[in-house]
């Protein structure tokens, strides 16, 4: 039999050690994927970007704030996100529905929607680009963010290389 009296294999190994062995395994192979990211392995090159943020639904002081421009940060890291270079500022749209289920779009007064281009350099790998601090920039992500004159959040709409 493999196992004796006292539960140890051939006498030497407990199937306890066995297990500790095999959590530490683990461990270290969850280590070596958690560094070894295909975000820093496959950058290919320094590169500036211009990326487009929408943020829907603001007042009047969010749209003066954001016009003053100046450079943003990220709301949990507070790392450098680049600088705001226009602002766009068109009049915030709500959809409804009417009576008869058609839907419609109409002016939500006193709100705006600003389309937020912003400067930044970072790196540009074979998947995504990345600012300087490892933010990842894509089409669809959500950022929060904050500069001296306004703490917001909106969606990025837009990323292009310079």
């Amino acid at each position: 039999m493999i196992l004796d009296k006292k539960g140890k294999i051939g006498g030497k190994i407990s199937i306890i050690d066995i297990a500790v062995i095999l959590a530490v395994l683990i461990v270290i192979a969850g280590i070596g994927m958690r560094y070894s990211s295909k975000i820093t392995n496959s950058v290919q090159s320094d590169a500036e970007f211009e990326y487009t943020i929408k943020i829907d639904g603001v007042r009047i002081y969010t749209v003066d704030a954001l016009q003053k421009k100046g450079a943003i940060t990220d709301k949990t890291s507070e790392k450098n996100m680049g600088e705001i270079i226009d602002v766009d500022v068109s009049p915030a749209m709500v959809e409804s529905v009417t009576a008869n289920g058609e839907i419609i779009y109409a002016e939500r007064p006193g709100y705006y929607t600003c389309l937020v281009t912003v400067r930044a350099h970072g790196k540009e790998s074979d998947e995504n680009y990345i600012l300087d601090d490892t933010t990842e920039l894509s089409v669809g992500r959500s950022v929060d963010f904050f500069s001296k004159y306004i703490k917001t959040s909106g969606l990025i709409m837009s990323v292009k290389v310079l």
